[in-house]
């Protein structure tokens, strides 16, 4: 089975969030984002559920974080947000907001794929 490709945002949101997270936490998130790399569209509840029109939701469940996803191009998955329950309204706004950006056509998908990063 091909792995996906996850990648994030250049805007640096995703990156300073993983930086907050204490060792446990990190490797506690890290364990889903492998299984997601690994089962890619594949994925379901209870690690993985879609909040519809392409933004998905990636379900840390040990200490209730959420990172929120969509699917681009062939085999790659872009981390769009992600925070925790008590953030977890405004965190699918802001994510909804990044999907319109990657989904708005030929330049602008490029102009935000340039941007992409490779998680850690």
């Amino acid at each position: 089975m091909e792995k996906w490709v996850i990648e994030y945002g250049g805007d640096g949101a995703i990156e300073k969030w993983f930086d907050l997270l204490s060792k446990e936490q990190f490797k506690s998130v890290a364990k889903e984002l492998k299984l997601l790399e690994i089962c890619g569209n594949k994925l379901k509840l209870p690690h993985s559920r879609s909040l519809g029109k392409g933004l998905f939701e990636l379900r840390e469940r040990r200490y209730g974080y959420r990172i929120y996803y969509t699917f681009f191009r062939e085999k790659t998955i872009i981390l769009l947000e992600a925070g925790d329950k008590s953030t977890q309204k405004n965190d699918i706004k802001k994510a909804r907001v990044r999907l319109i950006k990657v989904g708005r056509g030929d330049n602008e998908t490029e102009k935000f794929s340039g941007l992409l990063r490779k998680t850690p």
